[in-house]
């Protein structure tokens, strides 16, 4: 007689089961999942959040600064890191602005000096982007709305500065340029005003439409023409820069660089001059 067979069920498998059965396991293999990328992420932000913060402070400065590091009737402020040349320009343009007496041709000097100090130098810069010098250039506005200040950021991170970083690592923080002094070689109070066509309001004309309505401002000038010399380091110092000539205007109160050249430098007129004088010199060219 056949004995039957009873057939019983199958064990339905759990869901999860495996190495994913372990809820404490199933947890740690997604955390040990995405720890390379919470790395990945961190590492790469804190490159862009110390980037974006070196760029802030070197248009704004630092939070806290020393009152011996900052003058704060120009807005000079001192880098942190600034190299013993640099701390020595900046005590002297310090004292000369607090002079009761005050001298602009000797402020003129100080600002082209300091600004030729921190500019030229590499070895306390931190990339392309750490450009030096910049609080002594004019952060302001001319006539065709480019400031100043963000073009000669601009054109140095992509021009003096550009290749920084390969120096840096070719040769070492320390062993890059490093201007070990700097001479004025003349300095001169100009008869010609330098001329700003400054924002003043936006105004409605007669089509009632809204329109930038501005002045012409003048301020005293000076030309100040500097040369300077690099510490020996493995670079070819023939491939860069050791003079410029520098258009300083009194602003206010305030001295700030409006032009850098290798070359001469001629005080700009108003936009209406430019314009008249183009203007003219057409004309006399039809007549001839």
């Amino acid at each position: 007689m056949r004995k039957d067979i009873e057939l019983k069920p199958k064990k339905k498998k759990k869901r999860g089961a495996g190495v994913f059965a372990d809820k404490k396991k199933r947890y740690l293999l997604l955390f040990l999942l995405i720890l390379p990328l919470l790395v990945a992420i961190g590492f790469f932000g804190s490159i862009v959040y110390k980037e974006v913060m070196n760029i802030k402070n070197l248009a704004q400065g630092v939070a806290e600064v020393k009152d011996e590091n900052k003058i704060e009737s120009m807005g000079y402020i001192l880098r942190e890191n600034a190299t013993d040349l640099q701390k020595d320009y900046f005590k002297q343009l310090k004292a000369a602005v607090e002079e009761e007496e005050f001298d602009g041709l000797k402020i003129a000097e100080l600002v082209a000096k300091n600004y030729v100090a921190d500019f030229y130098t590499w070895t306390n810069k931190q990339g392309s982007y750490d450009v030096g010098g910049l609080y002594y250039v004019f952060d302001g506005e001319y006539l065709n709305g480019d400031h100043f200040r963000d073009n000669v950021y601009l054109n140095a991170k992509d021009g003096f500065y550009k290749y920084i970083n390969n120096y840096i690592n070719d040769y070492g923080q320390d062993n890059i340029l490093e201007v070990t002094n700097v001479d004025v070689v003349s300095s001169q109070k100009t008869s010609e005003k330098f001329v700003l066509n400054e924002h003043i309001a936006y105004v409605q004309d007669e089509n009632e439409e809204w329109v930038d309505y501005r002045e012409d401002h003048e301020f005293d000038t000076y030309l100040v023409k500097c040369r300077w010399n690099y510490k020996e380091t493995p670079l070819d110092l023939n491939k860069f820069a050791d003079s410029i000539n520098l258009l300083i205007i009194d602003r206010n109160g305030t001295f700030q660089i409006v032009e850098a050249s290798e070359g001469e430098i001629e005080v700009r007129k108003t936009q209406n001059e430019e314009v008249n004088e183009s203007e003219e010199e057409e004309a006399d060219s039809d007549n001839d």
